[in-house]
């Protein structure tokens, strides 16, 4: 009877009021190494979705800068092609745009 007493001593433990023994352990070991794969998924997920955040945000600073670009060469394109802009251009060539107006080319003979 005195040599149970010592191997209950020996398997079993306690730490204020949980008591814990190794084969409570071995059983819940599975599970343990479930929530430690459980955190480890988290956490990489974090790491990638604030990968992907930035590369957002990223995309929209190139964004606005090519709208910006896009909006310049809009307006000079248009400031080129007008009749006074076209004018100017085309003095120094001796072109104008006086006299008699274009004729309409057709394919009946």
């Amino acid at each position: 009877m005195a040599d149970d007493h010592l191997n209950i001593n020996k398997t079993k433990r306690s730490t204020g009021f949980i008591s814990y023994s190794s084969e409570k352990i071995g059983d819940n070991l599975p599970y343990v190494f479930f929530l430690i794969l459980l955190a480890m998924i988290y956490i990489g997920n974090a790491h990638y979705t604030e990968k992907k955040v930035r590369k957002i945000d990223a995309l929209k600073n190139e964004i606005k800068e090519l709208t910006w670009t896009y909006m310049s060469v809009k307006s000079d394109a248009i400031y080129q092609s007008t009749y006074s802009n076209l004018s100017e251009q085309v003095n120094p060539n001796q072109l104008s745009n006086e006299g008699s107006f274009p004729k309409k080319l057709s394919n009946k003979p």
